[in-house]
């Protein structure tokens, strides 16, 4: 589905990505993983055309990805950024509107924000809340069900897990699971190796701007050099 070839990307007159190459094929969650620094949001970044760069190749569903966010959106791409980033003096609602503005079918619209509320409830009951005034975890949420609203073939996660409790972290990986279930694939960026592993097919370990090993989570769980550096173990 996503096939990114030999990429290259300089972040502040550093090197930030040095000659990566990923795949993610139809249907699968793929991690990038790595400590800070290593280049994993400059990664997404390039993918969703947010930020410069130059590659062999950047290709989704066969056809050269375009430069511009908008048009990658269009292809079937959404990128839910770190930090969640959602508009704090807009709605619930209005938040979610957004990720849809895209789309014209209203029935569909409707059909899909009905199923936002059931894998989150409390979105629902926060609906016409400003997003500012959302706890951390429950803006995730909704960043997420932003992303969703678009409609895409394929999800960019970037650490969705961070700065929150270990509870909403749980949540928000089994809600990860879910919409992978449901036919969307999931590219993730993560720090918390161990929790993405858990999850995915397939990841890719970057340490400062390279690839360093790759394998599915389960392989990459079972080596003890990588669970000594990433997972403190």
């Amino acid at each position: 589905m996503l096939k990114v070839d030999n990429l290259r990307a300089r972040y502040g007159g550093i090197n930030a990505i040095r000659g990566v190459s990923i795949e993610v094929n139809d249907n699968e969650i793929v991690a990038i993983l790595g400590s800070n620094g290593a280049g994993k949001s400059t990664l997404l970044k390039c993918i969703t055309g947010l930020m410069k760069c130059e590659s062999d190749g950047i290709t989704f569903d066969g056809n050269k990805i375009p430069s511009s966010p908008y048009e990658v959106v269009k292809m079937g791409i959404s990128h839910v950024p770190e930090g969640r980033q959602i508009f704090p003096n807009l709605t619930v609602y209005e938040n979610l509107m957004v990720g849809a503005f895209l789309r014209n079918k209203k029935s569909e619209i409707e059909k899909d924000l009905k199923h936002i509320y059931e894998l989150f409830p409390i979105l629902k009951e926060r609906e016409q809340q400003y997003g500012g005034l959302l706890s951390g975890g429950e803006q995730q949420m909704l960043a997420i069900s932003r992303g969703l609203m678009a409609k895409p073939k394929l999800l960019l996660l970037d650490e969705p897990s961070l700065g929150l409790a270990p509870i909403i972290v749980n949540q928000i990986f089994e809600i990860i699971k879910e919409i992978n279930k449901e036919g969307t694939g999931i590219l993730i960026v993560e720090q918390n190796a161990y929790k993405a592993l858990r999850i995915c097919d397939r990841a890719y370990m970057l340490d400062v701007g390279k690839i360093e090993d790759t394998g599915t989570g389960k392989e990459l769980l079972e080596k003890e050099d990588l669970a000594k550096h990433y997972l403190g173990e």
